[in-house]
Protein backbone atom coordinates (compact mmCIF):
# COMPACT_ATOMS: atom_id res chain seq x y z
CA UNK A 1 0.00 0.00 0.00
CA UNK A 2 2.82 2.06 0.32
CA UNK A 3 4.07 2.10 -3.10
CA UNK A 4 2.76 2.81 -6.68
CA UNK A 5 2.88 -0.84 -7.40
CA UNK A 6 0.83 -2.01 -4.75
CA UNK A 7 -1.75 0.91 -5.36
CA UNK A 8 -1.83 -0.38 -9.10
CA UNK A 9 -2.43 -3.49 -8.03
CA UNK A 10 -5.35 -2.57 -5.74
CA UNK A 11 -7.06 -0.64 -8.15
CA UNK A 12 -7.38 -3.69 -11.04
CA UNK A 13 -8.52 -5.74 -7.82
CA UNK A 14 -11.50 -3.03 -7.31
CA UNK A 15 -12.18 -3.69 -10.90
CA UNK A 16 -12.08 -7.14 -11.28
CA UNK A 17 -14.46 -7.19 -7.46
CA UNK A 18 -16.59 -4.40 -9.31
CA UNK A 19 -16.68 -6.65 -12.41
CA UNK A 20 -17.25 -10.26 -10.13
CA UNK A 21 -20.11 -8.55 -7.53
CA UNK A 22 -22.31 -6.97 -10.50
CA UNK A 23 -23.11 -10.05 -12.08
CA UNK A 24 -23.20 -11.82 -8.62
CA UNK A 25 -26.36 -10.14 -7.23
CA UNK A 26 -27.65 -9.47 -10.34
CA UNK A 27 -27.87 -13.29 -11.62
CA UNK A 28 -28.88 -14.51 -7.92
CA UNK A 29 -31.31 -13.90 -5.17
CA UNK A 30 -29.67 -13.90 -1.45
CA UNK A 31 -30.95 -15.51 1.02
CA UNK A 32 -30.42 -11.57 3.22
CA UNK A 33 -32.04 -9.90 -0.11
CA UNK A 34 -34.96 -11.93 0.33
CA UNK A 35 -35.41 -11.16 3.87
CA UNK A 36 -34.90 -7.43 2.98
CA UNK A 37 -31.52 -7.24 5.17
CA UNK A 38 -28.40 -6.05 3.71
CA UNK A 39 -26.04 -8.73 2.17
CA UNK A 40 -22.44 -8.09 3.99
CA UNK A 41 -18.94 -10.89 3.44
CA UNK A 42 -15.39 -10.52 3.57
CA UNK A 43 -14.11 -11.57 -0.01
CA UNK A 44 -11.04 -13.42 1.09
CA UNK A 45 -11.28 -16.86 4.49
CA UNK A 46 -8.11 -15.26 6.10
CA UNK A 47 -6.23 -12.16 6.27
CA UNK A 48 -2.74 -10.93 7.42
CA UNK A 49 -2.15 -8.15 10.40
CA UNK A 50 -1.51 -4.76 8.29
CA UNK A 51 -2.32 -6.33 4.67
CA UNK A 52 -5.32 -4.95 2.97
CA UNK A 53 -8.00 -7.01 2.38
CA UNK A 54 -11.61 -6.76 0.86
CA UNK A 55 -15.19 -6.35 2.35
CA UNK A 56 -18.57 -6.17 0.09
CA UNK A 57 -21.76 -4.89 1.12
CA UNK A 58 -24.87 -5.20 -0.93
CA UNK A 59 -28.77 -4.21 -0.45
CA UNK A 60 -31.92 -5.28 -2.65
CA UNK A 61 -34.59 -3.04 -2.26
CA UNK A 62 -37.52 -0.88 -3.47
CA UNK A 63 -36.65 1.29 -6.81
CA UNK A 64 -38.16 4.29 -4.89
CA UNK A 65 -36.59 3.89 -1.62
CA UNK A 66 -33.28 5.91 -1.00
CA UNK A 67 -30.29 4.29 1.29
CA UNK A 68 -27.55 4.98 2.48
CA UNK A 69 -24.20 3.45 3.10
CA UNK A 70 -21.24 3.77 5.78
CA UNK A 71 -18.84 6.42 4.73
CA UNK A 72 -15.22 5.84 5.12
CA UNK A 73 -15.64 7.84 8.43
CA UNK A 74 -18.07 4.84 10.11
CA UNK A 75 -16.11 2.63 12.68
CA UNK A 76 -15.55 -0.80 11.34
CA UNK A 77 -14.07 -2.32 14.17
CA UNK A 78 -12.44 -4.12 14.81
CA UNK A 79 -10.61 -3.14 11.41
CA UNK A 80 -9.77 -0.07 9.59
CA UNK A 81 -10.99 1.66 6.58
CA UNK A 82 -8.78 2.43 3.53
CA UNK A 83 -11.13 3.16 1.18
CA UNK A 84 -14.42 2.23 -0.26
CA UNK A 85 -15.84 2.00 -4.33
CA UNK A 86 -19.26 2.02 -5.03
CA UNK A 87 -21.62 0.62 -7.85
CA UNK A 88 -23.27 2.29 -9.71
CA UNK A 89 -27.45 1.39 -8.66
CA UNK A 90 -28.76 -1.78 -11.17
CA UNK A 91 -32.29 -1.79 -11.00
CA UNK A 92 -34.85 -5.13 -12.64
CA UNK A 93 -38.16 -6.49 -11.98
CA UNK A 94 -36.33 -7.93 -8.80
CA UNK A 95 -35.69 -4.01 -7.83
CA UNK A 96 -32.79 -2.01 -7.27
CA UNK A 97 -29.59 -3.45 -6.29
CA UNK A 98 -26.77 -1.13 -4.61
CA UNK A 99 -23.54 -2.32 -3.54
CA UNK A 100 -20.02 -1.56 -2.05
CA UNK A 101 -16.86 -2.82 -1.46
CA UNK A 102 -14.86 -1.32 1.66
CA UNK A 103 -11.19 -1.96 1.35
CA UNK A 104 -10.18 -2.67 4.55
CA UNK A 105 -7.23 -3.22 7.45
CA UNK A 106 -6.69 -4.69 10.63
CA UNK A 107 -3.97 -4.96 13.46
CA UNK A 108 -5.70 -6.94 15.79
CA UNK A 109 -4.44 -10.19 16.65
CA UNK A 110 -7.22 -12.36 17.75
CA UNK A 111 -7.37 -15.18 15.47
CA UNK A 112 -11.65 -14.74 14.86
CA UNK A 113 -12.68 -11.07 13.90
CA UNK A 114 -16.47 -10.38 13.06
CA UNK A 115 -18.06 -7.57 11.44
CA UNK A 116 -21.35 -6.82 10.63
CA UNK A 117 -22.28 -3.03 8.87
CA UNK A 118 -25.61 -1.32 8.97
CA UNK A 119 -27.13 0.32 5.98
CA UNK A 120 -29.35 3.04 6.71
CA UNK A 121 -33.11 3.67 4.82
CA UNK A 122 -34.35 7.18 4.76
CA UNK A 123 -38.04 7.60 5.68
CA UNK A 124 -38.78 11.05 4.92
CA UNK A 125 -37.93 12.08 8.56
CA UNK A 126 -35.23 10.16 9.58
CA UNK A 127 -33.46 7.25 8.67
CA UNK A 128 -33.78 3.67 9.84
CA UNK A 129 -30.62 1.26 10.20
CA UNK A 130 -30.40 -2.44 8.98
CA UNK A 131 -27.76 -4.05 10.18
CA UNK A 132 -26.31 -7.33 7.71
CA UNK A 133 -25.53 -11.00 9.28
CA UNK A 134 -22.22 -10.79 11.14
CA UNK A 135 -19.64 -12.20 8.85
CA UNK A 136 -16.25 -13.76 10.28
CA UNK A 137 -12.63 -13.45 8.86
CA UNK A 138 -9.72 -15.59 10.49
CA UNK A 139 -6.15 -14.05 10.72
CA UNK A 140 -3.33 -16.59 9.39
CA UNK A 141 -1.76 -18.76 11.64
CA UNK A 142 1.25 -18.44 10.04
CA UNK A 143 1.57 -14.24 9.74
CA UNK A 144 0.44 -14.28 13.66
CA UNK A 145 3.93 -14.98 15.58
CA UNK A 146 1.44 -14.87 19.37
CA UNK A 147 3.15 -12.44 21.77
CA UNK A 148 7.07 -12.34 22.26
CA UNK A 149 8.95 -14.66 24.48
CA UNK A 150 9.84 -12.13 27.21
CA UNK A 151 12.59 -13.71 29.06
CA UNK A 152 14.45 -12.93 26.21
CA UNK A 153 14.36 -9.50 26.50
CA UNK A 154 16.64 -7.27 28.17
CA UNK A 155 15.71 -4.21 30.38
CA UNK A 156 17.45 -1.03 29.85
CA UNK A 157 18.93 0.57 32.68
CA UNK A 158 20.86 3.16 31.43
CA UNK A 159 20.37 6.24 32.88
CA UNK A 160 19.07 9.57 30.39
CA UNK A 161 20.61 13.25 31.06
CA UNK A 162 16.82 15.65 31.93
CA UNK A 163 17.42 19.00 31.21
CA UNK A 164 17.02 21.24 33.97
CA UNK A 165 13.84 23.37 34.08
CA UNK A 166 13.59 26.36 36.41
CA UNK A 167 10.15 25.96 38.70
CA UNK A 168 8.86 29.24 38.97
CA UNK A 169 6.21 27.23 41.42
CA UNK A 170 8.45 26.74 43.65
CA UNK A 171 10.33 29.82 43.48
CA UNK A 172 6.90 32.24 43.81
CA UNK A 173 6.72 29.72 47.06
CA UNK A 174 10.05 30.53 48.29
CA UNK A 175 9.15 33.86 48.06
CA UNK A 176 5.83 34.74 49.40
CA UNK A 177 7.06 32.28 52.58
CA UNK A 178 10.49 34.02 52.59
CA UNK A 179 8.44 37.59 52.69
CA UNK A 180 5.53 36.36 54.88
CA UNK A 181 8.28 35.46 57.33
CA UNK A 182 10.11 39.05 56.74
CA UNK A 183 6.71 40.78 57.52
CA UNK A 184 5.84 38.49 60.94
CA UNK A 185 9.73 38.88 62.07
CA UNK A 186 9.37 42.96 61.69
CA UNK A 187 5.54 43.22 63.07
CA UNK A 188 6.79 41.39 66.05
CA UNK A 189 10.44 42.94 66.73
CA UNK A 190 10.36 45.86 64.38
CA UNK A 191 10.60 48.33 66.88
CA UNK A 192 13.42 46.85 68.99
CA UNK A 193 15.31 45.96 65.50
CA UNK A 194 15.65 49.14 64.43
CA UNK A 195 16.45 50.53 68.09
CA UNK A 196 19.56 48.54 68.56
CA UNK A 197 20.49 49.29 64.61
CA UNK A 198 20.31 53.49 66.00
CA UNK A 199 22.48 52.35 69.00
CA UNK A 200 24.65 50.10 66.69
CA UNK A 201 25.43 53.42 64.48
CA UNK A 202 25.17 55.81 67.43
CA UNK A 203 28.45 53.57 69.02
CA UNK A 204 30.37 53.60 65.75
CA UNK A 205 30.34 57.02 65.04
CA UNK A 206 30.87 57.48 68.71
CA UNK A 207 34.31 55.55 68.78
CA UNK A 208 35.28 57.00 65.45
CA UNK A 209 34.80 60.84 67.12
CA UNK A 210 36.86 59.75 70.17
CA UNK A 211 39.92 58.04 67.52
CA UNK A 212 40.22 61.56 66.52
CA UNK A 213 39.51 63.54 69.36
CA UNK A 214 42.33 61.87 71.41
CA UNK A 215 44.76 61.90 69.12
CA UNK A 216 44.24 65.15 68.71
CA UNK A 217 44.29 65.98 72.93
CA UNK A 218 47.30 63.77 73.36
CA UNK A 219 49.48 65.77 71.03
CA UNK A 220 47.92 69.24 72.42
CA UNK A 221 49.17 68.03 75.66
CA UNK A 222 52.44 66.49 74.50
CA UNK A 223 53.77 69.35 72.05
CA UNK A 224 51.70 72.01 73.36
CA UNK A 225 50.94 72.71 69.87
CA UNK A 226 48.01 75.08 69.19
CA UNK A 227 47.17 74.22 65.87
CA UNK A 228 46.24 70.43 67.09
CA UNK A 229 44.06 71.89 69.94
CA UNK A 230 41.95 73.85 67.15
CA UNK A 231 41.90 70.66 65.03
CA UNK A 232 39.99 68.63 68.19
CA UNK A 233 37.65 71.99 68.35
CA UNK A 234 36.69 71.59 64.53
CA UNK A 235 36.56 67.73 65.47
CA UNK A 236 34.18 68.32 68.60
CA UNK A 237 31.91 70.46 66.92
CA UNK A 238 31.43 68.44 63.72
CA UNK A 239 30.77 65.15 66.01
CA UNK A 240 28.03 67.57 67.80
CA UNK A 241 26.48 68.72 64.67
CA UNK A 242 25.95 64.97 63.46
CA UNK A 243 24.57 64.08 66.71
CA UNK A 244 22.57 67.30 67.64
CA UNK A 245 21.58 67.45 64.04
CA UNK A 246 22.50 71.03 64.74
CA UNK A 247 25.20 73.08 62.93
CA UNK A 248 27.55 73.81 65.55
CA UNK A 249 30.03 73.85 63.05
CA UNK A 250 29.36 77.38 62.31
CA UNK A 251 28.30 78.13 65.79
CA UNK A 252 29.53 81.20 67.95
CA UNK A 253 30.54 80.21 71.57
CA UNK A 254 27.59 82.10 72.60
CA UNK A 255 25.14 80.26 70.40
CA UNK A 256 26.90 76.94 71.37
CA UNK A 257 26.23 77.85 75.03
CA UNK A 258 22.65 78.77 74.05
CA UNK A 259 22.51 75.31 73.39
CA UNK A 260 24.12 73.47 75.52
CA UNK A 261 24.11 75.48 79.01
CA UNK A 262 26.48 74.82 81.40
CA UNK A 263 29.08 76.63 83.23
CA UNK A 264 32.30 74.70 83.20
CA UNK A 265 31.51 74.14 79.42
CA UNK A 266 31.41 77.88 78.98
CA UNK A 267 34.42 78.73 80.74
CA UNK A 268 36.43 75.94 78.40
CA UNK A 269 35.16 77.25 75.38
CA UNK A 270 35.99 80.65 76.59
CA UNK A 271 39.46 79.92 77.22
CA UNK A 272 39.84 77.87 73.95
CA UNK A 273 38.85 80.54 72.12
CA UNK A 274 41.44 82.87 74.16
CA UNK A 275 44.13 80.25 72.84
CA UNK A 276 43.34 80.01 69.36
CA UNK A 277 42.54 83.78 68.13
CA UNK A 278 45.23 85.02 70.49
CA UNK A 279 47.43 82.33 69.84
CA UNK A 280 48.85 82.36 73.09
CA UNK A 281 49.42 78.83 74.61
CA UNK A 282 47.86 78.12 78.17
CA UNK A 283 48.66 75.63 80.78
CA UNK A 284 44.31 74.84 80.73
CA UNK A 285 44.10 73.96 77.12
CA UNK A 286 44.08 70.51 78.00
CA UNK A 287 42.23 70.93 80.94
CA UNK A 288 39.64 73.13 78.79
CA UNK A 289 39.83 70.12 76.25
CA UNK A 290 39.17 67.34 78.67
CA UNK A 291 35.86 69.35 79.73
CA UNK A 292 34.55 69.80 75.83
CA UNK A 293 35.18 66.01 75.62
CA UNK A 294 32.93 65.12 78.44
CA UNK A 295 30.13 67.70 77.58
CA UNK A 296 30.22 65.98 74.21
CA UNK A 297 30.03 62.22 75.87
CA UNK A 298 26.70 63.72 78.26
CA UNK A 299 25.20 64.05 75.37
CA UNK A 300 26.02 60.73 73.32
CA UNK A 301 24.76 59.25 76.49
CA UNK A 302 21.74 61.35 76.77
CA UNK A 303 20.60 60.52 73.18
CA UNK A 304 21.30 56.52 73.83
CA UNK A 305 18.93 57.05 76.64
CA UNK A 306 16.24 58.71 73.92
CA UNK A 307 16.56 55.75 71.54
CA UNK A 308 16.10 53.12 74.41
CA UNK A 309 13.29 54.51 75.97
CA UNK A 310 11.74 55.62 73.05
CA UNK A 311 11.18 58.65 73.21
CA UNK A 312 13.57 59.60 69.88
CA UNK A 313 14.60 57.54 67.11
CA UNK A 314 16.79 59.88 64.98
CA UNK A 315 17.93 59.63 61.85
CA UNK A 316 21.41 58.99 62.72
Amino acid sequence: MSTAGSSADLKKIVHLLCFFLTGFFLATEPVAAQKNLPEGRFLSDSIEIGKPFFYALSYLHAPKTEVFFPDTTFSFLPFEVISKKNFTTRTDKRGSLDSTVYQLVSFNVSLGQSLKVPVFIFNGKDCTAIHTISDTIFLRKDNFQGIADTTSLKPEVGLLPLSHEFNFSIFLGVLALTIGAAGSIYWLFGSDIYKQWQLIKLQRRHLEYNRSFNRLLRNAKEREDIKDAEKAIIVWKNYLERLEKKPFATYTTREIMDNMPDDGLATALKNMDGIIYGQVKSKDMDKSLEVLKAGALRLYRNKRRQILEGDLAPEI
